[in-house]
């Protein structure tokens, strides 16, 4: 829900979830249903008028909602196409607190007015995830830029094929219990060697994947498993 969509114990539904409930789910008074604004409060909430172009509800329970565990950023060089809307979608599945576009020297696309785009799929995807939060989606920005935004993080972890040894693993065990990473992934075309030595010089760590070479819209993605993996799964299990 938009902020201010929720005044007191009252819901006021926009225009396009008021014709989504009303004709797509086919809701009707009295139906309960879940709602949240990005705050980090989970609302239960009772429909009191159902129509395609006023949806309005009672609150009746109040919850936290969910949150990662971890803030992550996702420093995702700009793809052609549609390929950064399934990049969002689940980058915000998988915990991410910010994504950064960047356009580097192999970027081909450069994402112009796509943010307003991508911030509505992440809306869409907390709401399926019943995340509490709703991602950052800043506006692409030159490579240096999106550093900068991430110069304060524990590890930055440079997704780079040149690099055949270091693991994200050891790359996390080597940092110590990290609570704010950064996974940076290039573009279609990979980084220039310039752009390499630019982000390690700023302490950005490089790490393999392994033998194969990924799309640069499943490296992330795979990335971030990883990362949630080592320091959310694997320690959560060892402690039971």
């Amino acid at each position: 829900m938009p902020l201010g969509s929720i005044v007191g114990a009252q819901v006021s539904f926009p225009p396009d979830q008021a014709r989504h409930v009303a004709t797509v789910l086919r809701l009707r008074p009295g139906d309960r249903v879940v709602v949240f604004d990005g705050t980090g409060t989970e609302y239960l909430a009772e429909l009191e008028t159902v129509t395609p172009t006023r949806t309005a509800a009672r609150i009746i329970e109040t919850h936290r909602g969910v949150s990662p565990a971890l803030h992550l950023a996702l420093l995702q060089g700009v793809p052609k196409a549609a390929k950064m809307d399934d990049i969002v979608r689940m980058g915000t599945e998988l915990g991410v607190s910010e994504f950064i576009p960047f356009i580097s020297a192999r970027t081909v696309a450069v994402g112009r007015g796509r943010v307003g785009r991508w911030l509505r799929i992440a809306v869409e995807a907390a709401k399926q995830c019943r995340r509490r939060d709703v991602p950052a989606v800043h506006t692409p920005a030159p490579l240096p830029a999106a550093l900068d935004r991430v110069a304060g993080y524990d590890l930055v972890l440079l997704l780079w094929e040149g690099e055949e040894s270091r693991t994200i693993a050891q790359a996390l065990v080597a940092n110590g219990r990290a609570k704010r990473v950064a996974i940076v992934i290039g573009p279609e075309g990979g980084f220039a060697p310039e752009e390499v030595a630019q982000a390690t010089a700023r302490g950005a760590v490089p790490v393999t994947m392994g033998p194969l070479i990924l799309r640069t819209e499943t490296g992330g993605v795979a990335a971030l498993a990883m990362v949630s993996y080592e320091l959310i799964l694997r320690p959560a299990a060892g402690s039971q």
